[in-house]
């Protein structure tokens, strides 16, 4: 499987924006078809990215050589109900929804068609996202190589076996929401010691960028960065200090082991 191959994507939400954002730009498809129970979205989104539209799921899946089904988790069964006559062991079925396993997936399809299961998280809309990969079944090297490739076109790629998708989900997939109100409340807290919020917003997500870049770049532990901002009886670990007490380690491991529930529920 190379450049030459199509590409059809069901649902055109958020996600499928963000892929299609990756994949339009790396030159790695021939073509690439939409669907969506609202036509409208699907017009939108293909003339956004100079793709077609089908006029059904069975149809799209009919004429392409790699399918990814981007729809809610309660419609995934629904949608390969359509499309299972259209699929054969030489195409490829990715699904994106959450919580939707390989063997679920499998009971509604041929067996011998391979399926990926992938978890892309919100960053990906700016080609800064983590997607986790499960393979399954038998899928030729050719294959399984360009699928790793397209999604590194919207971020990191981690090829996973399928146990750990619950857990991706729970820090990859929920964790920029976390991140997000920590942005919130940070931005928040230095309004109320006299920031104006134009600035604290601009400076707070600068902070939040150079750190992540900082630890990504360096490849240092946290903890021994943090220890670098940390003088002794400065204000740094007077801050600290108050997080701990408020309970901040504690709270981000209920938080992840929340999502990770409801996740394995799904």
């Amino acid at each position: 499987m190379n450049s030459g191959c199509t590409l059809g994507l069901i649902g055109c939400g958020q996600m499928a924006r963000a892929l299609l954002g990756g994949f339009a730009g790396r030159g790695l498809l021939r073509e690439i078809t939409l669907f969506d129970i609202d036509p409208g979205k699907a017009r939108d989104l293909a003339e956004d990215y100079g793709a077609r539209v089908a006029d059904s799921g069975y149809t799209l899946a009919k004429g392409a050589d790699i399918v990814i089904v981007a729809v809610k988790p309660p419609q995934v069964r629904t949608v390969l109900k359509e499309i299972a006559p259209a699929l054969n062991a030489d195409k490829v079925l990715i699904s994106v929804a959450a919580g939707v396993t390989l063997a679920s997936i499998r009971e509604s399809i041929d067996p011998n068609i391979p399926v990926v299961r992938v978890m892309p998280n919100v960053p990906c809309l700016i080609g800064q996202g983590v997607s986790g990969l499960s393979f399954g079944g038998s899928l030729a090297d050719d294959k399984r190589q360009l699928i790793i490739e397209l999604f590194s076109a919207v971020g990191l790629v981690e090829v996973i076996p399928e146990e750990y998708m619950d857990a991706v989900t729970a820090v990859s997939g929920s964790g920029p929401a976390f991140v997000f109100l920590v942005a919130e409340a940070l931005t928040d807290a230095a309004v109320d010691i006299g920031l104006p919020r134009d600035i604290a917003r601009r400076m707070v997500n600068q902070t939040l960028t150079g750190s992540a870049l900082m630890m990504q770049e360096t490849g240092e532990h946290p903890a021994v960065l943090r220890e670098r901002v940390t003088s002794p009886g400065g204000t740094t670990i007077a801050g600290l200090r108050a997080l701990e007490r408020g309970g901040v380690r504690a709270a981000f491991f209920d938080a992840v082991r929340e999502a990770y529930n409801r996740a394995a529920k799904r």
